[in-house]
Order: structure tokens, then C-alpha cells, then sequence
């Protein structure tokens, strides 16, 4: 029998970890909408280079995810976060001095890598604050700093472009990390069981070291999601704006963070109780629809719509499937399971939109919506194999291993 103090989900570090956490995704979604055109403007870089130089972030991001997860409990949580969101800080102050393009695509490469190694081990520190039992409930409500941050990310950094100038976006971005980083000194991040903490040697750099079995199940399936939703990210102001309805484009993704905020509110309770099965088939449904209707719209109140399916679909999935895999991995492998789960999901979000882009040259935006449906149709028969079917199965033996 937990005690009350055992289930407390709003505690002050939780909360201490959210604040963080949102600042520190807010830096990610004010630079990504706004260095490719940065690029063109300041360097008069190629549409190929430009795009290399928004996208040059993920891949220092995934670079650090691979190896964060092996040495995280090893080096000790906390010192990971104080020292890769200190180094975050500086990366963003690199930015006023980058005089290149080549030099400013190296910083982005070292921004991401500091980003990368700061977001997985917050995201695993923060499963050790959350109360098993209520698992998916608190992994829902934590992951909605990314929804505010992908909401607003965007909005902020073309405001202050608009009035302010680039300069001013980097002072911002650093600020934000300062923040964050200053967070730090008020957080007790609790640290893994000295039993489980594994020793530092050759086989440190082993494959199962690096990455986790159940983060590349689930895993997988968040690549095959990812993959779909940079379809969104990617293009869907080019499309709208070919239909004559750019306006429209704010709007999907205005009505992505109001629904995404509801759906994770509420289905995380019900996830812990209920299980998995319940809560993601239905999300699948959401988020296919979603994808179904963007590729068949003629109007404004569409693309809203669309919005509002693709939040609840996969912004709910998001924090769903990493619920699933925190709980399979085990209190002894948190920091490697979540490395792994995010570096599946972003490279999706790197891969898309250079697999999906192909399809728009070849056929037009509405086919490749389609085949994104089609991807998102495939991650959903994905984790039926990997998960779904023996989620079921446990279900009906004995009940829903909550988180």
C-alpha cells in the first residue's frame, strides 16, 4: 500500500522540472523555424544548405542522445544537467559571434549536442519524481512543456525577428537557457540505486549499452510517427500557401497545442488505470484521420480540424509511448530507454521530410499526405506487434502493470 506522500505527482520538484524542461524546449522551436531563413538572409546560403543548417540541430542532437543514455546514471544525473545546460548556455551565446555560414553550422551542430545530452536527462530524471503508479498521468503532463513550446517557440521568434532583428532572437534563446540552467541549483534530481549503476569499461560502448531493446520497440514506432508529422512541420505552409489559404497554417497548429493540452490532461489517468491498448489504438485512429484530412482539404475550418485530430492523436501519442517504454524498461535502464525513444523519434522528425519531400516534386502535396497516412496506418499495425498484443494479453491475465 503506497503511502500519500509516495503518489504525490504535483511535488516541487516536478514542478521545479517542468519549468525547466519548458524553457529548454522553448529554445529548440524558437531556432528551428528560423535558421534556414537565417541562412539565405545573413549568407546568402543554398535552399540545400539552408535547410541543412535548421536540420544540422537534430543531428548534433541525435549524435548525444545515442551516448547520453549509457553514461547518465553513471556520471550521475545531476551533473549531467548542470554541466550540458551550462555548455547550452555558451552554445547559444556562440551564435552572436558565428561570422560564417560554416561556423554557424558548427554551432548548431554543438547547440544540438548540448541540447540533445540536457533534454534526455531531464526527461529521465523527471521519471524518477513521477510516482510509478501514476506513470502515464505524470508523463503527460510533463511532456505538455513541448506543446507550449511548440505553440509559442514559433510565434515568439518571428515576432522578435520582425521587430527586434536576429541579434536579439540569439540574446532571447540565451536567456531562456540562462534560466533554465539556473533552475538547476533549486532541483533534487533523484539519482539511480548505487545497485544498478553499471561500471565504466569496454563493454560500457556496447550496443546494449547504448541503446535500449524495449526503447527501440516502441521506439520504432515513434520513428514511423515522426516520420508522418514532419510531412506537417516541413510543408504544410508551402501547401497552404499553393491553395491560397497560408493563413491557415498558424491555425493547425494553434488547434494542435489547445487539443494536445486537453488530451494529455486527461488520458494519462486513464492509460494508468485502464493500460495502454485503450488509450493508443484510439490515438492511431486521431492521428491517421488527421493526416487523411490534411491531404483532402479545400478550407480553412479543414486545416483547424486537422489540427485538432493531430493533437490529440499524436501529441497524446507521444507521451503515451514513452510512458509504455519507461514502464517495460525498468527503473534500471531509464536513462538508456529514454535516450534510445528520443533518438527514434527524431530521426523520423530528420528523415521525413527528405523521404516525403521526394513525393511533392514527383506528384504533389496531397499523394505525400497520403503516404503519410499510409506511414502512420503502418506504425499503428507496428505496435500492435511489438506491444498491443501482449498489452492484451496482461490485461486479461492479472490487469495493467501501471507505470
Amino acid at each position: 500500500m503506497k503511502t500519500e506522500p509516495e503518489r504525490r505527482l504535483w511535488s516541487k520538484d516536478f514542478i521545479l522540472a517542468l519549468v525547466i524542461c519548458i524553457f529548454l524546449s522553448f529554445v529548440f522551436y524558437l531556432l528551428v523555424t528560423s535558421m534556414a531563413e537565417y541562412a539565405v538572409t545573413r549568407f546568402a546560403a543554398s535552399d540545400t544548405v539552408a535547410g541543412f543548417t535548421a536540420s544540422a540541430f537534430v543531428v548534433g542532437a541525435l549524435i548525444a542522445r545515442i551516448f547520453t543514455g549509457a553514461f547518465l546514471d553513471v556520471v550521475g544525473r545531476y551533473r549531467v544537467l548542470i554541466v550540458s545546460l551550462g555548455a547550452s548556455v555558451a552554445a547559444s551565446l556562440l551564435y552572436l559571434l558565428a561570422d560564417s555560414l560554416w561556423l554557424l553550422i558548427v554551432v548548431r551542430l554543438l547547440h544540438g549536442m548540448t541540447f540533445g545530452v540536457g533534454h534526455t536527462a531531464i526527461m529521465a530524471a523527471v521519471q524518477s519524481i513521477i510516482p510509478p503508479a501514476r506513470r502515464a498521468e505524470g508523463t503527460g503532463y510533463f511532456s505538455t512543456s513541448t506543446t507550449l513550446a511548440a505553440a509559442l517557440g514559433p510565434f515568439i521568434a518571428l515576432t522578435v525577428i520582425a521587430d527586434l532583428g536576429y541579434d536579439w532572437l540569439f540574446v532571447v534563446s540565451t536567456a531562456f537557457t540562462l534560466v533554465g540552467f539556473l533552475g538547476l541549483f533549486f532541483l533534487r534530481v533523484p539519482e539511480l540505486d548505487s545497485r544498478y549503476v553499471p561500471r565504466v569499461g569496454l563493454t560500457t560502448f556496447h550496443p546494449r549499452n547504448l541503446l535500449d531493446r524495449d526503447g527501440l520497440r516502441i521506439g520504432g514506432v515513434m520513428f514511423l510517427c515522426g516520420i508522418a508529422y514532419s510531412s506537417v512541420m516541413a510543408f504544410l505552409f508551402g501547401y497552404t500557401s499553393q491553395m491560397g489559404m497560408a493563413h491557415a497554417a498558424p491555425y493547425y497548429f494553434l488547434s494542435f497545442a489547445c487539443f494536445s493540452l486537453i488530451a494529455r490532461l486527461t488520458l494519462g489517468r486513464v492509460q494508468d488505470r485502464y493500460g495502454d491498448n485503450i488509450v493508443v489504438y484510439p490515438l492511431f485512429v486521431c492521428f491517421l484521420a488527421a493526416m487523411v484530412l490534411v491531404a483532402a482539404t479545400q478550407a480553412t475550418w479543414m486545416i483547424v480540424l486537422a489540427g485538432m485530430l493531430a493533437g490529440v492523436g499524436f501529441g497524446s501519442l507521444m507521451a503515451s509511448a514513452q510512458a509504455i517504454t519507461i514502464t517495460a524498461a525498468g527503473p534500471a535502464r531509464v536513462g538508456v530507454a529514454t535516450s534510445t525513444y528520443f533518438l527514434m523519434m527524431d530521426l523520423g522528425f530528420g528523415m521525413g521530410p527528405i523521404l516525403l519531400g521526394t513525393l511533392v516534386g514527383a506528384f504533389s502535396y496531397e499523394a505525400m499526405y497520403l503516404v503519410a497516412a499510409g506511414v502512420v496506418f503502418a506504425a499503428g499495425v507496428l505496435y500492435f506487434l511489438v506491444h498491443g498484443r501482449f498489452a492484451r494479453r496482461r490485461a486479461r491475465g492479472g490487469g495493467h502493470r501501471a507505470g
